[in-house]
């Protein structure tokens, strides 16, 4: 094993890149994330709801979902969007 030792402003420089790596990666990650398309299945563990919630959003037209090939699909960035309008704060009581 061998030791470098570095200067401890240079350390904390090297630091303090990695965290700015890391917050832009975590941030690009969440884009994608919100751009995918989730089965029912996954949609509805994200919204931690049964299946017959979810499919009465879907027939109520709450929730946006496409069909492809006998199968429904719901964007991430659509539960998202839900969730936020749905959002009650403590302050709001």
């Amino acid at each position: 094993m061998e030791v470098t030792i570095i200067p401890t402003q240079q350390f904390e420089s090297i630091h303090a890149d990695l965290k700015e790596i890391k917050s832009l990666l975590q941030e690009n990650n969440k884009k994608v994330d919100l751009n995918k398309w989730l089965t029912k299945k996954e949609a509805r563990l994200k919204l931690k709801v049964c299946m017959k919630t979810l499919d009465n959003y879907l027939a109520k037209g709450i929730m946006p979902y496409s069909r492809f090939g006998g199968k429904i699909y719901v964007k991430s960035s659509d539960i998202e969007a839900h969730l936020e309008r749905n959002y009650i704060s403590k302050l709001e009581r």
